[in-house]
């Protein structure tokens, strides 16, 4: 059995006045989804792959829920921004060992951004969240955090806690165990309960990233001031190795929004966020 610490502090920018396309579509750290896809975990319950479903499965074993799992959703085109939404700035790793990624941690102190693991394919993605405003998990003028789990066609999260701004977060993404093809994953905040959620017989998440994901955004002052550092990044493989890792990074360079690898590298790595280049 191999385990993975990766910690992922995960964060949606969420205005409080956000107008979504219809009354159909709900914000998610993956853009507007229907209503109808999105579904809040209970309390101990997790998650199975199996076959081409999702199932909820309660702490007892009982199947509560059966969504699908294979179909990947018509793109919604949201409503008109001044500024650009979606993944605006953020740095990135493709591992391409055969060996899985084991650990992958992060700390920071700051709004709106996002850590996260995905399968090659990026068809799916798995992040604890930070969120200020509305989203389909609910929300408000309030921080809150949440797990996320978000496949092709459904969308799972775990009940919003609320939190503070200027908080340290630390969450973690555990590799239980995995076969040739079938993965599983643990994912939560360490320090905020109520946020653990448990996938199995998933695919491998090799797609490392740290991002600032916005949606609603018109005007640079919606932004903070300064920038955001993403301190303590560290990546381990399964094997015991450390990669060999050089961070892609992608700026917003119309909003004046960049990403700075300060420190490259699996080990001790910084990038910082910077809201005013």
């Amino acid at each position: 059995m191999y385990a993975v610490a990766a910690a992922l502090l995960v964060g949606l920018l969420a205005p409080l006045a956000l107008a979504a396309p219809t009354a159909e579509m709900v914000l998610t750290p993956a853009g507007y989804r229907p209503a109808t896809s999105v579904h809040e975990i209970p309390a101990d319950a997790a998650l199975a792959h199996v076959g081409s479903e999702i199932h909820v499965v309660s702490f007892n074993g009982t199947v509560l829920k059966k969504v699908a799992a294979a179909t990947r959703p018509t793109p919604v085109k949201e409503a008109v921004s001044a500024l650009q939404t979606g993944w605006v700035a953020y740095a990135s790793w493709m591992n391409e060992d055969s060996s899985p990624i084991s650990s992958f941690t992060t700390t920071w102190t700051t709004i709106f951004l996002f850590n996260s693991i995905e399968p090659e394919d990026m068809s799916a993605i798995l992040q604890p969240v930070l969120q200020y405003g509305p989203s389909a998990a609910g929300g408000g003028s309030f921080w809150s955090v949440a797990t996320w789990y978000l496949a092709p066609s459904s969308t799972f999260f775990t009940s919003p806690v609320r939190t503070f701004a200027g908080a340290t977060l630390h969450g973690i993404i555990t590799l239980t165990s995995f076969s040739r093809s079938s993965f599983n994953y643990n994912s939560q905040f360490t320090n905020i309960g109520g946020t653990f959620l448990s996938i199995s017989s998933t695919v491998q998440l090799t797609y490392a990233t740290e991002t600032l994901e916005v949606y609603g955004v018109t005007a640079k002052s919606d932004y903070p001031a300064g920038s955001t550092v993403f301190s303590g990044i560290n990546l381990k493989l399964a094997n015991g190795n450390t990669p060999s890792v050089s961070w892609d990074h992608q700026d917003d360079t119309a909003d004046r929004l960049s990403t700075i690898v300060d420190t490259d590298g699996a080990t001790n790595a910084r990038i910082t966020i910077d809201y005013d280049a």
